[in-house]
């Protein structure tokens, strides 16, 4: 029988970004992709993840969405039969918050245009950066989303940072999966996730950076197969 499995997006994501996973995975789960543009806190957002199906469910959020996701499987433990946080964060990251605050008050002053300027610089892995489709198909996605869904989203997660305090309450099966050559959400913090969750499983995929979805959506996918056939 074929599972719920929520696809919980990144800042400005929807269902483009997975839509590799939704064509790969179809045999094997129902899934759904929560529309988090209106949303204004990761209240408001776990909510939403918690309406978008009825009863029991499997859970990836990647980035933003890994974020949500801690609090969804440490408000609801009883629903979420298992989780899969990718390329996230749990702990304060002065790199990451430096960048998101500037391109806050880039928006905030009213140079939206300038704030899209600066997407030119994805933190992808090395081996993307020669591929001119996989950079045309991101930035054609990122620039028809919303000033104000990137504000809210934006605004959201820098006024609740922190995950610390929720990783000890998930107590799903968890697989944490970050990418090699994510700049900004390393390695290392996606270790200190797993060794948070109680007995979470860890993987890196190889030459991906951020955008685990798109940059290395095979790869991922079959991670995402065996998770939720055997966790």
């Amino acid at each position: 029988m074929k599972q719920n499995l929520v696809l919980i997006p990144g800042v400005g994501g929807d269902s483009v970004l997975w839509q590799f996973q939704m064509r790969h995975l179809a045999d094997l789960a129902r899934m759904t992709v929560p529309d988090l543009s209106s949303c204004s806190s990761r209240k408001e957002m776990a909510d939403k993840v918690l309406s978008s199906v009825s009863g029991p469910f499997a859970m990836a959020g990647i980035s933003m969405g890994g974020w949500v996701g801690f609090e969804v499987a440490a408000r609801e433990p009883d629903r979420i039969t298992k989780f899969a946080p990718i390329a996230t964060w749990a702990r304060p990251n002065p790199m990451a918050e430096s960048f998101q605050k500037e391109a806050l008050r880039k928006m905030k002053e009213g140079f939206f245009k300038e704030f899209l300027s600066t997407l030119d610089a994805f933190p992808v892995s090395p081996a993307k950066l020669s591929d001119s489709h996989f950079f045309e198909f991101l930035k054609s996605h990122m620039r028809n989303v919303q000033e104000n869904v990137y504000l809210r989203q934006f605004e959201a997660y820098l006024n609740d940072y922190d995950s610390r305090r929720l990783l000890t309450r998930i107590i799903c099966p968890t697989l944490v999966i970050a990418g090699r050559d994510d700049p900004m959400f390393t390695v290392d913090e996606h270790v200190f996730i797993a060794d948070h969750i109680k007995s979470a499983k860890f993987a890196i995929i190889e030459d991906c950076g951020h955008y685990v979805t798109i940059e290395q959506p095979q790869a991922l996918s079959a991670l995402l197969r065996y998770w939720l056939m055997y966790f």
